[in-house]
């Protein structure tokens, strides 16, 4: 059984870098159904599967609390995301708590733009693995309107080569009633 992490958009920004951060956190949250989208490495082929995610800041806004429900083959699976800013290093980081597992990274913020609640872009990177391969790991996430999608791209480091898609996201807003 393959394990598939997946770790997507959503994400507070630069609080010490970027005076837009606040802004950013809360504009990912709400209601979101999409598809969650893969690289078969063996195939080549690209997969994807239904998603939603529902997504609120913790009472003081330092923190996103996501919940993600998608489909694993066989099984619908249930997971929780915590994001913020480090505020001593200006890292993004994360935890990921699926099947009674969890694990935190911590990510360099690369940029940021913030146009309006609707309209933001930012990019995050680490240095990690991938297929069991140390690689270089880009996630990407942008809103536009209410469409929310990201990217994780992948350059493995035992190699010269370029960035590649490896997974990501393609969201639309709930509406609220």
């Amino acid at each position: 059984m393959k394990r598939l992490f997946v770790l997507v958009f959503f994400v507070p920004s630069l609080l010490a870098a970027d005076e837009h951060a606040a802004s950013i956190l809360g504009a990912s949250t709400g209601g979101w159904k999409g598809e969650l989208y893969y690289l078969d490495y063996q195939s080549g082929r690209r997969f994807g599967i239904p998603m939603r995610v529902d997504a609120e800041l913790t009472p003081d806004g330092a923190t996103l609390v996501r919940q993600l429900t998608f489909t694993d083959p066989g099984s619908l699976v249930h997971a929780v995301n915590l994001i913020t800013i480090d505020r001593d290093s200006g890292e993004l980081v994360e935890a990921y708590f699926r099947e009674g597992k969890g694990e935190m990274l911590r990510y360099e913020v690369i940029s940021a733009s913030y146009e309006s609640p609707e309209q933001w872009r930012l990019v995050y990177e680490q240095d990690g693995t991938d297929a069991d391969r140390p690689a270089r790991i880009r996630h990407t996430i942008a809103r536009e309107d209410d469409q929310l999608s990201s990217t994780k791209e992948v350059r493995f480091l035992d190699e010269e080569g370029e960035f590649f898609l490896r997974n990501g996201t393609e969201l639309l807003r709930i509406a609220a009633h």
